[in-house]
């Protein structure tokens, strides 16, 4: 039994990984719009972003929901559930139990700072996220970004500075390129694509500074809730390396709970060991 349970253990670190790998990686990618939008155009859609994000900002701005994470490659494929909690800009917190309701492993970040808790090692490893994404060999551009809205399918919550727009290749949608607004600057760039007849956030691109795609979501299934509040059901994450892909699929999405930033710190069980990854 206790090597079942590291294996298993084992098992779902390795998929929250590739959960990582999806919000916070590389394939050529082909250009997917045409020649940028004149300024006045690009003026217009910075109004219409503006616009979409005062009415997202009378939504709750925190959800929690029951997760499933399915990950792919040409070789294997594996899947876990577990309890998700998401308060905006980027706190989140992910518990994964066994049948007997006792947690086998946990991540909670804030978009600088994370921790995981792994029970069945007694073992606390926290740091900075960025210190995550380097030892996950995972692209700095994406620990940069709003993890809620990434999630939700909503614009991040900071003001946007639009730097291009331009028509998609094959519809009437755009896709916005988003300026670097961090405190730490990093290579790479954001790409939003949005629909603007619907008023609708229909994924996030993610290229290296040579045009090379690090992580394609998008956001395939239907939206749970009314209007302009509503959230994303299913998160899709593909171009990523070796042909892999991932799906997430939300259930029992529930906002009626006020969470807070103090509900997110994880309380360290005495006799844990802690790894500090500065």
């Amino acid at each position: 039994m206790p090597c079942k349970k590291k294996r298993r253990t084992g098992k779902t670190i390795l998929i929250f990984n590739c959960l990582l790998l999806c919000i916070l990686c590389s394939s050529c990618a082909q250009k997917r719009w045409t020649d940028a939008l004149s300024e006045e155009e690009n003026s217009a859609m910075e109004q219409l972003v503006t616009a979409m994000q005062e009415r997202e900002q009378q939504c709750s701005q925190n959800f929690d929901a029951d997760m499933q994470v399915f990950w792919k490659s040409p070789v294997t494929s594996r899947a876990v559930e577990g309890y998700l909690q998401l308060l905006a800009p980027s706190s989140m917190k992910f518990v994964v139990s066994n049948p007997l309701g006792q947690p086998v492993f946990a991540f909670t970040g804030d978009g600088n700072k994370f921790q995981i808790l792994q029970p069945t090692q007694q073992m606390h490893i926290r740091g900075s996220v960025r210190s995550l994404a380097i030892r996950s060999k995972l692209p700095l551009v994406m620990t940069r970004g709003d993890w809620f809205a990434y999630i939700s399918s909503r614009l991040p919550a900071h003001k946007l500075t639009i730097l291009e727009t331009a028509p998609d290749s094959e519809n009437n949608t755009v896709w916005l390129r988003l300026a670097d607004t961090s405190r730490q600057k990093t290579d790479g760039l954001i790409y939003l694509h949005l629909d603007p007849q619907q008023e609708k956030v229909l994924g996030y691109l993610f290229l290296d500074n040579a045009g090379e795609t690090l992580a394609d979501i998008s956001y395939p299934g239907k939206r749970e809730g009314s209007t302009y509040c509503a959230v994303q059901t299913e998160i899709r994450v593909d171009k990523l390396p070796w042909g892999s892909e991932i799906r997430i699929k939300l259930e029992n999405i529930a906002n009626t709970v006020q969470l807070k930033e103090q509900d997110f710190p994880l309380p360290v069980p005495a006799g844990f060991t802690t790894q500090i990854w500065p």
